[in-house]
C-alpha cells in the first residue's frame, strides 16, 4: 500500500519481538510518527530492565514458543518488528540453523502466521550475514509467500548509509499485497527454483538512495557482546574507548548531546553533511519526542557492551522502515 506525503499516516501497532534494548522501537519511532509499540517480548532480565528504563514498559519474559494466536492476537497488531537471537547462524556458531534452540521462537513465528485471523499488514526482520542462506529463512520466505506478502531482502551495511561502522546486516520487509492471486498456491511448488536459486539477486546489496560522502578517514567493524570480558579471540573487533556513549552512537541510538566529545562532535557533523529524503538526519537527532538510550545504575560495564554489541542500527532500520516497508 503506497501512502501519499500529504495523506493521513496509517496508524502502526507493532509488536517487537526479541525485543533486547528496545533497538527496534528506536528505529520505529524515527520513522514513523503515528503508531506506537504496544508490546515486546524478551527473556533477558538486564535487557528487560534497559528498555523499562528508556519507555516505561517492562517487555513480557514469556518465551516466544510458548505464545499461542490469543496471546498475539489480543493487541490487535497490524506490524511485527523482529530481532531474532544470531548464533544459530553466525559464522562462528555451530551452524544449527533451525535446530538450534535459539531458533525455536523464530519458528513458531512463521508456523502460527497462517493461524491468525488478521496477519500483520508489515513484517520487519533483522540478523546475522549467512542468515540469508539458512533454512530459516527458507522457511519464512515460504510462509510469506503462501501469503501473499511482498517480500524485499537486503544485505547492507552502515557505511552505505554515510555511518562510520562496517556492519553486515540481513534485513527482511515483508508487507501484505492487496491482490490475491489464485495460482499462488501452483507457484509454490516451483519457489525454489524460482527464488532460491537467484538468491543473489532477489537479495539488494546497495541502499536504493545515492550519497556523497566526505566522512573523516576512520571506520570501526562489527562489535559483538563479547567487549568487556575476557573472551578476545574470535570475538569480533575492538573499540578502544572508556566512553560508552561512542560505541551507542556508532549504531546510532540517540543520546544526550554530549559536546566535550570530540570524536563524537566529529561523528554528528559527518551524519549533518547526509541528505536523506526527504528529511536530514538531524531532524531525526534533535527530535523533541526522542528517548535517549540510558541505563540504569545497576547494570554493569560489561552487560552495557554485551547488550548494545547483539543491538543493532538504529538509523539504518529507521530508513528502511520508513522507505521501504512503510513506503513513505
Amino acid at each position: 500500500m503506497e501512502i501519499s506525503k500529504n495523506s493521513t499516516q496509517t496508524f502502526i501497532r507493532c509488536i517487537e519481538f526479541f525485543s533486547g534494548i528496545g533497538g527496534l522501537h528506536y528505529a520505529f519511532k524515527q520513522a514513523w510518527s503515528n503508531g506506537e509499540v504496544i508490546a515486546s517480548f524478551d527473556i533477558n532480565i538486564v535487557a528487560n530492565s534497559v528498555y523499562k528504563h528508556n519507555f516505561g514498559k517492562n517487555p513480557i519474559t514469556k518465551c516466544i514458543e510458548s505464545l499461542n494466536v490469543d496471546d498475539i492476537e489480543k493487541y490487535e497488531a497490524n506490524c511485527w518488528l523482529l530481532s531474532p537471537p544470531c548464533q544459530p547462524y553466525t559464522r562462528g556458531g555451530k551452524g544449527l540453523d533451525d535446530q538450534d534452540q535459539r531458533a525455536k521462537g523464530l519458528m513458531h513465528l512463521i508456523e502460527i502466521l497462517p493461524k491468525l485471523s488478521n496477519p500483520p499488514e508489515y513484517i520487519f526482520l533483522e540478523n546475522v550475514l549467512n542468515f540469508e542462506k539458512s533454512r530459516s529463512r527458507e522457511k519464512l520466505i515460504i510462509q510469506l509467500y503462501r501469503m501473499n506478502y511482498e517480500i524485499h531482502e537486503c544485505l547492507l551495511t552502515p557505511l552505505q548509509f554515510g555511518i562510520p561502522n562496517d556492519r553486515l546486516r540481513y534485513y527482511l520487509m515483508a508487507r501484505k499485497k492487496t491482490i490475491i492471486y489464485e495460482n499462488i498456491g501452483e507457484n509454490i511448488e516451483n519457489l525454489e527454483e524460482n527464488y532460491f536459486k537467484r538468491s543473489n539477486t532477489n537479495i539488494h546489496r546497495s541502499w536504493p538512495f545515492e550519497y556523497i560522502v566526505r566522512p573523516i578517514d576512520q571506520r570501526s567493524s562489527c562489535f559483538t557482546k563479547s567487549y568487556g570480558s575476557h573472551h578476545i579471540f574470535g570475538s569480533g573487533s575492538l573499540i578502544q574507548t572508556k566512553k560508552l556513549e561512542v560505541f551507542a552512537r556508532l549504531h546510532t541510538f540517540p543520546l544526550k548531546p554530549n559536546n566535550s566529545d570530540n570524536f563524537m562532535n566529529n561523528l554528528n557533523n559527518i551524519q549533518d553533511q547526509i541528505l536523506l529524503p526527504p528529511r536530514l538526519y538531524d531532524s531525526i537527532k534533535n527530535s523533541s519526542s526522542t528517548n535517549y538510550l540510558e541505563f540504569p545504575d545497576d547494570v554493569s560495564i560489561i552487560q552495557k557492551h554485551r547488550l548494545l554489541g547483539n543491538s543493532l542500527n538504529v538509523f539504518v532500520v529507521a530508513e528502511l522502515l520508513r522507505c521501504v516497508l512503510f513506503n513513505y
